[in-house]
């Protein structure tokens, strides 16, 4: 294997490892939230809509809309890799709007302690266009890996528009 197509591949991984960071911090970040929350456990404790083997989740998080405050702005690049690392897995729109805003967030863990899932139940006022109940799946490594490669050859090529 040539030396820069080793260094990619290395550099690819590492920004999995990088999202998978960023990810278990967002969903930390939801946990905060709910148990500052008296509006998040009132709705938890009240709703039928969630299980009873839900509500007593040490992980259950609330998306109140403030994460994206407490993030540094795009233009930074922490900020920039916070963000692009959220929006590569699906939790941040482009937009900057959250996926589960207004949602109660349960997470689910797999047996090394990554969450590679979440399910949402929103709290409140349902808008228009906008589901009771909110499914999250961590995308696949190897979307990652054809992701990156794919704007990896945008770039080589100057196909890409800013």
């Amino acid at each position: 294997m040539n030396t820069f197509l080793e260094n990619t591949y290395l550099d690819v991984l590492g920004q999995i490892n990088l999202d998978d960071f960023h990810i278990q911090q967002a969903f930390e970040y939801y946990q905060q939230r709910y148990q500052a929350s008296s509006l998040a456990q009132q709705f938890v404790a009240s709703s039928c809509r969630i299980d009873d083997e839900f509500k007593c989740d040490l992980n259950i998080g609330f998306c109140d809309r403030t994460m994206g405050t407490n993030i540094p702005k795009a233009r930074t690049p922490e900020g920039a890799a916070i963000r692009g690392s959220l929006q590569r897995a699906g939790l941040v729109r482009s937009t900057g709007h959250e996926l589960f805003r207004g949602c109660i967030v349960i997470p689910t863990v797999d047996s090394n302690g990554s969450i590679i899932s979440a399910l949402g139940y929103r709290v409140g006022r349902i808008r228009n266009g906008d589901k009771p109940v909110v499914y999250w799946h961590k995308p696949e490594p190897k979307t990652y890996v054809k992701t990156g490669m794919s704007y990896a050859k945008e770039l080589i090529h100057g196909q890409t528009y800013h």
